[in-house]
């Protein structure tokens, strides 16, 4: 046996002029966006922004073959079936030659040509592969629009956070002219309490010319805001 048809296919899609298996015609492949093979479902739109969601339900490998047309060779002898037949407890643990000699043994009396098999073989090899492409683009398509969103969303993150810093610094910058105001004001306060004490001094006999009295409650209070 040619263990060269027992390697996978390269190819993304199962091309037009596949050869038929056992003689049976292929039935033809859905569309993408009519078969199971889509792995995205447009969700109810839940805000203001609806995309595309993953879909990790993949097709079992009987409906991928099934999908890809391909039928049962007569007498049943797929290359699933020889899967079955060399897992058998009787055969999985014989030498390599021997489970070979069995096989080739079973498909001659059962009347089967090895080609048939092997053609079987790389058709669903060749049915995985394009399943396996189809798949993996809609992952990467899924995975570029992602990205997309999370770069709109980090850009709207960023605006909306300097807005917000620019709304906190003008907070900022009004207080801290708000308190510049006020200090100054107070300084001219100061300044204020300052003249009205000399001017009040001035309304009062010096000690030295006055009797013992002591000085009004007023002046007091004057001479003691001064002070502060």
């Amino acid at each position: 046996m040619q263990t060269k048809w027992f390697q996978f296919s390269s190819g993304r899609a199962q091309d037009a002029s596949i050869e038929r298996a056992n003689g049976a015609p292929a039935e033809p492949r859905p569309a993408p966006e009519d078969s199971k093979e889509m792995s995205t479902t447009t969700p109810a739109n839940s805000g203001n922004n609806s995309s595309a969601t993953l879909d990790s339900n993949w097709l079992s490998f009987d409906e991928v073959y099934r999908s890809a047309g391909i039928k049962t060779p007569r007498l049943g002898y797929s290359i699933c079936k020889i899967v079955e037949m060399l897992r058998n407890e009787h055969i999985r643990n014989l030498p390599t030659e021997t489970k070979r000699a069995s096989l080739l043994m079973a498909l001659d009396a059962a009347g089967v040509a090895v080609d048939e098999v092997l053609q079987d073989a790389s058709l669903r090899q060749r049915a995985l592969n394009s399943y396996e492409a189809i798949q993996q683009k809609h992952i990467e398509e899924y995975e570029a629009r992602k990205a997309q969103e999370n770069r709109a969303i980090q850009a709207e993150m960023e605006r909306v956070t300097a807005e917000y810093l620019e709304r906190i610094n003008r907070n900022l910058d009004e207080v801290a002219h708000g308190k510049g105001a006020f200090h100054r004001w107070q300084m001219k306060k100061q300044y204020e309490i300052q003249q009205i004490a000399e001017a009040s001094t001035l309304c009062v006999t010096p000690p030295a010319q006055a009797d013992s009295t002591p000085p009004s409650r007023e002046l007091a209070m004057v001479m003691e805001a001064s002070k502060r």
